[in-house]
């Protein structure tokens, strides 16, 4: 059966390991008739009558962010959902979690939560591709937690890239590409960096010829291992930078 004209491009249904692409004809049939695509621009909030009808919503393309605005006017980045991503928001509203925003272009897909439902219970497939993202969503989170916590700059920037990495598609063994799907300035917000510092770090990654950056977006990286090592704050890794990149950090 040919799917419907909106799902024919989305990632959720083209990717082989992700939630569409493991329903039989009539449940993504049942699914797609009974959910609704949404497209933001960068700022767009998702309010909370939206979520109200339609709490389950899945990322096609760009980045969403959950963002808390203090009293002062300063604002934090907690948490990103990316491509791929399923978000199970119900009740969310009652709970103080913070806004959800669009970091540019995003497309979502709206799931009906009754189909949904019947899905996960019926269908094995789709329900492990859905439990598998929502524990890398946890991870990242507690991931997220430890890099904001403990680690300097040069390593928070380091573990992102690699977050990304493993996020996206499968990519070649050998000096893969890695796309950073958020500006400079959010990227800062959610690692609670200045803009200014975020630049450097890529900056003198770059001159240790462990990443190569193709255009502002999209970083091949070099040298995995020493990545690696960096995210994790091995001293050896970190001594062996430039002495300013290590003020940096």
């Amino acid at each position: 059966m040919k799917p419907s004209s909106k799902c024919e491009t989305c990632v959720l249904y083209t990717n082989s390991g992700m939630f569409c692409a493991q329903l039989a004809d009539d449940e993504h049939a049942d699914l797609a008739g009974q959910s609704r695509t949404l497209s933001l621009k960068r700022g767009a909030t998702l309010g909370e009558r939206a979520l109200s009808s339609w709490p389950i919503v899945a990322v096609d393309q760009g980045v969403l962010s959950l963002q808390h605005l203090l009293q002062d006017g300063r604002k934090t980045i907690t948490t990103l959902f990316m491509k791929g991503d399923i978000i199970d928001l119900r009740e969310m509203s009652r709970r103080n979690r913070g806004t959800l925003i669009a970091l540019g272009n995003v497309k979502l897909c709206r799931l009906s939560p009754l189909i949904f439902e019947q899905i996960m219970a019926e269908n094995p497939k789709a329900q492990k591709v859905v439990w598998n993202n929502l524990k890398d969503q946890t991870y990242r989170a507690i991931d997220h937690s430890a890099d904001i916590s403990k680690k300097q700059a040069l390593e928070k920037v380091a573990s992102f890239v690699l977050e990304c990495l493993y996020h996206q598609d499968a990519a070649p063994k050998s000096t893969p590409l890695v796309e950073i799907p958020l500006r400079r300035v959010d990227l800062a917000e959610y690692l609670g960096m200045q803009p200014e510092t975020v630049s450097r770090c890529f900056k003198t990654l770059q001159k240790r010829g462990i990443l190569e950056a193709k255009s502002l977006n999209l970083l091949q990286i070099l040298d995995e291992d020493r990545l690696q090592k960096i995210a994790n704050g091995e001293k050896e890794a970190a001594q062996s930078l430039p002495t300013t990149a290590r003020k940096i950090a």
